[in-house]
């Protein structure tokens, strides 16, 4: 079959309507506009087409066999553009669409509240989780590669926004035989004859200096030590003795020999969870998690606040 017109959804729309009522006039009726036009549309789908869709009389209007074989179809044509319509209308206020978020080691309690309070307000919302780098994530954003991230670093790059949900509270991981290790809280005086273990910089400039100048705020101007690449390594380098390093409280190894871990002095450092976005404007899903992020965040009933203080 060639076509050699235009077809549009009006044309569909009032061919289904008069199939329906087999009477342009209640057809008309049905669609809220006068019978000329639908008798109008109904002919121009007949050209588009190139093929007769009823067979018309005074007293009577029925389907042409091309009409009924093509009726199906296009009853599934304005099925779809309606699918099509509610989709887009709830991917626009958020209720359905993709989200890709860059999480961050360490949040899991907080992040599952908050997925799974997301995920039961927008159940047609698919959620893709990546935990990269901060560099990378940050770089992700800004690329359009990723709608949210959480970080646990202050951000200072004007084209993205921030909301801060928790802080948490670093603990000292030291020898457990070092001189600092005597007490419940560690001696900083102590800390400055032992090399700090940091995160690499270029891996995540941020909380490098962070971690820095954390150190410096309770009286310890540290020497560095070798870069920190894992977790476990770290905790291998601290057990014999090589150093120490600020870890927060709920990724602070517990009962593991040869290490201990402290509490530091008042006012104890502490490290921000933020959740950034580009400053151009979040998506509707992404609107709706940051809503539910701060709702959270605001009454308190996010896990990592358990040890850690609002925002």
């Amino acid at each position: 079959m060639v076509i050699v017109g235009v077809v549009d959804l009006r044309q569909l729309a009032a061919f289904d309507a008069v199939a329906a009522e087999l009477h342009f006039a209640r057809a008309a009726e049905r669609l809220d506009i006068s019978q000329p036009a639908v008798s109008q549309l109904v002919r121009r789908l007949e050209r588009a087409l190139d093929v007769p869709l009823f067979e018309r009389s005074s007293h009577h209007v029925t389907l042409t066999s091309a009409g009924a074989e093509l009726l199906p179809l296009a009853r599934r044509i304005l099925a779809a553009a309606e699918e099509l319509t509610e989709a887009a209308a709830a991917i626009a206020t958020g209720g359905a669409g993709r989200l890709r978020i860059g999480t961050t080691p360490g949040i899991g309690p907080s992040l599952n509240l908050l997925l799974a309070t997301f995920r039961a307000r927008n159940p047609r919302v698919s959620v893709d989780l990546d935990t990269p780098a901060t560099d990378r994530k940050l770089a992700a954003l800004k690329a359009g590669d990723l709608d949210l991230a959480f970080v646990r670093a202050p951000i200072r790059d004007g084209s993205l926004r921030t909301q801060l949900l928790w802080r948490e509270r670093m603990l000292a991981v030291i020898p457990a035989s070092h001189a600092a290790a005597a007490g419940d809280v560690a001696d900083p005086s102590e800390l400055t004859t032992l090399p700090l273990i940091l995160l690499d910089r270029r891996a995540n400039p941020a909380m490098h200096d962070e971690i820095l100048d954390l150190c410096r705020a309770f009286g310890v101007e540290p020497t560095l030590g070798p870069p920190l690449r894992e977790l476990q390594e770290a905790e291998a380098l601290v057990a014999t003795g090589a150093g120490w390093f600020l870890t927060i409280e709920d990724n602070a190894p517990l009962d593991v020999p040869g290490l201990a871990v402290r509490r530091l002095p008042r006012p104890e450092p502490e490290t921000r969870v933020s959740l950034v976005w580009r400053g151009v404007g979040p998506s509707a899903p992404a609107a709706a998690f940051i809503a539910v992020a701060r709702e959270a965040a605001e009454a308190g009933r996010l896990p990592a606040l358990a040890h850690g203080t609002r925002a």
